[in-house]
């Protein structure tokens, strides 16, 4: 807990692979969510991958640059994507002291897959030992017929 017993962590309250994603006005708009299975042809295979992310930003952490990194890897950990970044949000006047607040990302990427197999999408928000991490595996499955 943070000065005065407020919350001043950050919590990663959603992590979505989709089709497409974006944030328009503070709400989240996707197309084709929370699916965990790619279904190809052949490999290697290209093919675009939204992810969606919504982390919860405590009192103390307001007006603080918060690191953010998301990376899309195999199951060896070989990187098919990274992007890294920070997130910051403000402390508007009418807001009752110890709220929390809601950050959300979307991100959409064209990605390659060398092979069949697992994959994920791993974010760290936060610095040090007070980051947070969440993790959301997908597989890339030959097609059949």
């Amino acid at each position: 807990m943070g000065r005065a017993g407020y919350d001043a962590g950050v919590e990663i309250q959603y992590l979505l692979v989709c089709d497409y994603a974006e944030i328009v006005n503070g709400k989240l708009y996707l197309m084709g969510g929370g699916w965990d299975r790619y279904d190809a042809r052949e490999v290697p295979t290209n093919f675009r991958l939204a992810v969606a992310a919504g982390v919860r930003i405590g009192w103390e952490e307001t007006n603080v640059l918060n690191p953010v990194r998301i990376i899309i890897e195999d199951d060896d950990g070989k990187e098919l994507a990274r992007i890294d970044g920070t997130m910051q949000v403000g402390r508007p006047a009418n807001l009752p002291p110890g709220s929390t607040q809601l950050s959300q990302i979307a991100a959409n990427l064209p990605l390659r897959a060398e092979a069949f197999g697992g994959y994920r999408v791993r974010m760290v928000a936060g610095d040090g030992e007070r980051s947070v991490e969440a993790t959301v595996p997908f597989r890339v499955y030959e097609k059949s017929g």
